[in-house]
């Protein structure tokens, strides 16, 4: 399906946080022990035509131009519990050799993608449809086999273009394998990270321009410093 015609689950704003405003949304990570978005979730959201970050504040039918709007995200962290290790990757770094030109290049250790039409199905609610979302972009974009999701929290940042229009549900994938890869053509870098690794790459970027880390996976350290102490 090409990018203008992708239809995407979204929820309001208001409807998700009780607010309109970037400003008293709550942000960074969000811990599931004192959150619990379910209710919102499961009674507000809508689907929308994904559109073009370009046509930000003019499109406001579209869901990438539209921040009074999130798009829901099953943003997967894949963690090896007995080596205490995280499955890390870069993306490609030429803008016209990935994708989403705005995380071109970025280091980057959660695997997520728009939940879409097609994950939907008949008497399910939202967030049965965000954990099959959740499942197929693994299994496209990994080579993991057994495994199991566990819920750590939400991520909400709006501090930057990408944040203001999405919201993550934070899952760790805890698995035993170690011969996990990529399937997508578009990764530069991939491997297993120990934490003092990803805790290097986010102190390396914050020196060196050259070097980015998507924001949702330095949030996402917060709650892996907790799992694998």
């Amino acid at each position: 399906m090409a990018k203008e015609e992708q239809i995407i689950m979204v929820i309001l704003r208001k409807k998700l946080f009780g607010v309109s405003s970037k400003e008293d949304s709550p942000q960074g990570f969000l811990s599931s022990n004192i959150y619990d978005f379910t209710p919102e979730i499961n009674a507000y959201v809508e689907w929308m035509k994904r559109g073009s970050p370009k046509n930000y504040g003019k499109k406001l039918l579209e869901a990438e131009s539209n921040p009074s709007y999130k798009q829901p995200i099953a943003y997967s962290v894949i963690v090896n519990m007995d080596r205490r290790k995280v499955f890390a990757f870069k993306r490609a770094s030429e803008q016209d050799k990935y994708h989403e030109s705005r995380l071109a290049g970025n280091w980057c250790w959660g695997v997520g993608g728009h939940v879409e039409k097609i994950d939907e199905e008949e008497n399910k609610d939202a967030i049965t449809i965000i954990e099959k979302s959740r499942d197929r972009e693994l299994s496209e974009e990994t080579t993991i086999r057994n495994h199991k999701p566990e819920l750590a929290g939400y991520i909400n940042d709006d501090s930057n273009e990408v944040g203001s229009v999405h919201f993550g549900f934070l899952y760790f994938i805890k698995t035993d394998n170690s011969d996990i890869s990529p399937r997508d053509g578009e990764i530069e870098e991939s491997g297993w990270k120990s934490l003092s690794e990803l805790e290097e790459i986010c102190r390396m970027a914050k020196q060196n321009s050259t070097i980015r880390v998507d924001s949702w996976s330095e949030i996402a350290l917060e709650p892996l410093r907790k799992i694998l102490s």
